[in-house]
């Protein structure tokens, strides 16, 4: 049976939507911990929700592990569940976003940044390689107007 691509398209979509909201927490302010708390916790639902669609456009029949709506795993279980070229796309991605140096005097924002960088990098990596995934381009991108979490 192959996948529903409404579905999948829902959960890219949940991802989008979580992005745009993670770049309006930092827009606000990263020097407000809370308002870093927010940005990143949506930045990791958005990788979270990309990974849930890749898994879902790779799952068949009624069994599937994750179907639209359902509760989203943590995101090395759902790195996991995937194969091929979206596996080899996530793997990557994290790899990119745990590449990043922690800075020692603020997990807090290191913890950010690398949410960031994983969602970004996820969202750039899949959008490239299936982007009959997506309703909206890569290209189209978002509010990125704070190009880092890290400070000034």
């Amino acid at each position: 049976m192959q996948p529903n691509l409404e579905d999948v398209r829902e959960w890219m979509a949940e991802g989008d939507r979580l992005m745009a909201e993670a770049y309006d927490y930092l827009n606000i302010g990263t020097g407000d911990p809370m308002q870093l708390d927010l940005a990143g916790r949506h930045f990791s639902r958005a990788a979270q929700a990309y990974l849930a669609g890749g898994v879902e456009y790779q799952q068949h029949g009624p069994e599937a592990p994750v179907q639209a709506g359902a509760p989203i795993d943590d995101a090395a279980a759902l790195i996991g569940r995937l194969d091929g070229h979206l596996r080899d796309e996530a793997d990557a991605a994290a790899n990119a976003a745990g590449g990043q140096s922690p800075i020692p005097d603020d997990a807090r924002r290191a913890a950010a940044e690398r949410s960031r960088t994983f969602a970004e990098e996820l969202r750039d990596r899949f959008s490239h390689a299936a982007p009959h995934l997506f309703t909206r381009p890569a290209e189209s991108g978002f509010e990125r107007t704070v190009a880092s979490v890290r400070g000034r």
